[in-house]
């Protein structure tokens, strides 16, 4: 088993051995998986993400914690982190899958503890959600804040569109970013700038006159 070469197998049995074999030959393996992938054949890059698959659903059960409703944005966060990791990785180090295991791991991680902080103190939507201050005369909903930032210039129409479509609507921000053309990481991105910018502004509207 320790000749055991990427290009004599099927898929299958790739995915097989780099869950299943022991790191002496896993990490072999992977090395020609991975210059495979890096070269530009693209088949390699799915072989090498469905060997990961089960360490990212644990990943995303265990560490992230993710409620069903976002479990398609983490996974997706995993995935991106994954695929960076394989772009990036030294080749001449050893545990390979460990490392690429550790990436998808600590992104989860990452979006557990941001979640729990971001329950316990203000968050973008919580100001889209929540009513009007008593400092405020009007009560608009999170459809009129949003319509009132794009009139302004302060968001754009596809940062609303995400906005509208990942908070308001209860579509995931992987499936918005596929319909408005984007990749996830850049709606992930455009989406958290937009929402920075409107809770700054709703800070200062609630801010009481001295």
């Amino acid at each position: 088993m320790s000749g055991l070469d990427a290009s004599e197998l099927g898929a299958g049995a790739v995915v097989t051995a780099l869950r299943d074999g022991p790191v002496e030959v896993t990490d072999a393996l992977w090395r020609r998986v991975l210059r495979r992938s890096r070269s530009g054949q693209a088949n390699w890059t799915v072989v090498a993400a469905g060997a990961m698959l089960p360490r990212l659903v644990v990943a995303c059960s265990r560490f992230g914690r993710v409620p069903r409703g976002h479990v398609a944005d983490v996974e997706a966060e995993m995935l991106a982190a994954l695929l960076e990791e394989m772009r990036r990785l030294d080749l001449l180090q050893s545990e390979l899958g460990t490392r690429l295991w550790r990436a998808a791991a600590n992104t989860a991680c990452r979006w557990g503890y941001h979640a729990r902080r971001d329950r316990q103190r203000f968050s973008p939507q919580q100001s889209l959600d929540r009513p009007a201050t008593r400092h405020v005369r009007d009560s608009r909903g999170p459809v009129s804040v949003l319509a009132e930032a794009l009139a302004a210039g302060m968001v754009t129409e596809v940062e609303a569109e995400l906005i509208a479509r990942s908070r308001l609507e209860s579509q995931t921000l992987a499936q918005a970013a596929h319909d408005l053309g984007l990749t996830y990481i850049t709606a992930r991105r455009w989406r958290k700038a937009a929402e920075e910018r409107l809770a700054r502004s709703l800070g200062r509207r609630n801010v009481p006159a001295r």
